[in-house]
């Protein structure tokens, strides 16, 4: 994550204005963030400019799981946990020793479950229809999102730009001992 910095005048840092871009609908995101570009340029921060103006308005089943984010953090915060208790038993597992999968499974489950109800009035409250294919695509992201958990190369969780897949194996096996 880029350092932070004042944005003089707005009382926040540029990573609390992005963050504050994303929190915003879809159909206010452009505006902002092309007004926000511009109030960087006008400061003499082109850097800090050029790194609002390449920020992309997500589509809206990535922009619902921003939300959840930024909304329900307890519950979102919940499934990120799961998931790393779920990654944490898989190495024993593997190496064939007794690990309680079942319960790490079964919370990750719950987690996702509230999760998936919560996206769906999130997606209704916005205008936008939970369809079976917007919430098949945030299930996933939100499965790809508690599989990542806190690994390193876990997408920015409320500032999605689009729908995250699962990790691929090699990103896994990364983190067995």
């Amino acid at each position: 994550m880029a350092s932070k910095r004042v944005v003089k005048g707005e009382g926040g840092t540029l990573e609390d204005e992005i963050d504050a871009l994303f929190q915003l609908t879809p159909a206010e995101f452009t505006a902002a963030r092309n007004a926000l570009t511009s109030r960087l340029k006008k400061a003499g921060r082109a850097d800090d400019a050029e790194q609002v103006k390449g920020l992309v308005k997500p589509p809206v089943t990535a922009w619902a799981v921003n939300q959840l984010y930024w909304k329900h953090r307890d519950a979102f915060d919940r499934l990120i946990e799961t998931g790393e208790r779920f990654r944490k038993a898989q190495p024993s597992q593997l190496a064939g020793k007794s690990a309680d999968m079942r319960g790490p499974l079964e919370a990750r489950r719950t987690a996702l479950a509230e999760l998936s109800k919560l996206a769906a009035a999130t997606l209704r409250d916005a205008g936008s229809s939970p369809t079976p294919e917007n919430m098949r695509r945030i299930t996933t992201t939100l499965e790809a999102l508690s599989t990542y958990g806190a690994l390193p190369e876990a997408p920015p969780a409320g500032r999605l730009i689009d729908d995250v897949d699962p990790p691929g194996f090699a990103t896994l096996a990364g983190a067995v001992p």
